[in-house]
């Protein structure tokens, strides 16, 4: 597993395999339960799939965990989506 500071790659993500194999490298939270960080990783990979569909996100995105916000983002650090989409978002 990869830590949250360290880059997994330079080249951008262009599948939904490649965008499924970055959200499951990120190490799930100290004392964050289980289940909570699977329904997040489920959600990241909708997020991926609409994006690499090139069709909008219709689901809430109002998550807190800054993990979340770095899954939604190519390795380089692109955001998919526009941050201002994401109700709750907070730059670090």
């Amino acid at each position: 597993m990869r830590s949250v500071m360290e880059p997994l790659a330079s080249n951008s993500i262009r599948t939904l395999d490649g965008a499924q194999a970055f959200i499951q490298s990120f190490d799930c939270p100290a004392q964050f339960s289980a289940y909570a960080w699977h329904q997040l990783q489920k959600t990241a990979l909708a997020v991926w799939y609409a994006y690499l569909l090139q069709r909008p996100y219709r689901g809430s995105l109002h998550f807190c965990r800054p993990e979340f916000y770095l899954m939604l983002q190519q390795p380089d650090g692109t955001p998919i989506i526009a941050r201002e989409s994401i109700r709750g978002y907070k730059a670090a």
